[in-house]
């Protein structure tokens, strides 16, 4: 059976993912990328507790991707989507590169139906970049829940038995704590309160 690495920020969908990989008997480890953007720490604590609490390894990528300062650390609770240029694109190669080094076939990453304003969200996008990972180093690129909205994947994650209290979804939080004003964090709470 093919093995898995999941990118994983610790947001409701890329934990979603890691569980059920986990469930399948697929996950080899999960990626965890900080890449300074502002919500960088509570996202590595987030992955490091489910990476802890359920025995998964976690491999940290440390990156520099440009525009997160002027797109991401922009105020707790800004409006608006935070679209940083490439994001998806660079974090992918690397956990493409981590997955081929350690002769692991797909990387999972957790696009949603509801991600389309973001370029690399996109279904021919991640076909585009999938045939490229392929081809380069023999490794697939899937979004298992594109097809999903995120009300979906919350259900998905509450029949799997996923800690939804325990992942993170903020952009920019104020000091340990989500803004609860943000898109992220709108976008959550109606995900979780939907029926």
């Amino acid at each position: 059976m093919s093995s898995t690495v999941v990118l994983m920020s610790g947001g409701i969908d890329s934990t979603t993912l890691a569980h059920l990989a986990l469930t399948l008997r697929r996950l080899h480890s999960v990626v965890c990328v900080d890449y300074k953007q502002p919500a960088a720490r509570m996202e590595r604590l987030t992955v490091a507790g489910w990476c802890r609490r359920n025995k998964v390894e976690c491999h940290y990528q440390h990156l520099y991707i440009d525009g997160v300062h002027r797109n991401m650390s922009i105020g707790p609770g800004a409006p608006g989507l935070r679209i940083v240029p490439g994001r998806n694109m660079i974090m992918l190669a690397h956990a493409v590169n981590y997955a081929a080094a350690n002769g692991v076939d797909r990387v999972w990453f957790g696009a949603t139906a509801d991600d389309q304003d973001y370029p690399d969200c996109r279904p021919d996008w991640i076909e585009a970049f999938n045939a490229m990972a392929e081809e380069g180093c023999g490794v697939s690129v899937e979004a298992p829940y594109l097809g999903h909205t995120k009300e979906e994947v919350v259900r998905a994650a509450r029949s799997l038995k996923v800690d939804l209290e325990a992942t993170w979804s903020c952009y920019e939080p104020e000091g340990a704590e989500p803004c609860g004003r943000c898109h992220s964090c709108e976008e959550r709470l109606v995900a979780l309160t939907h029926p």
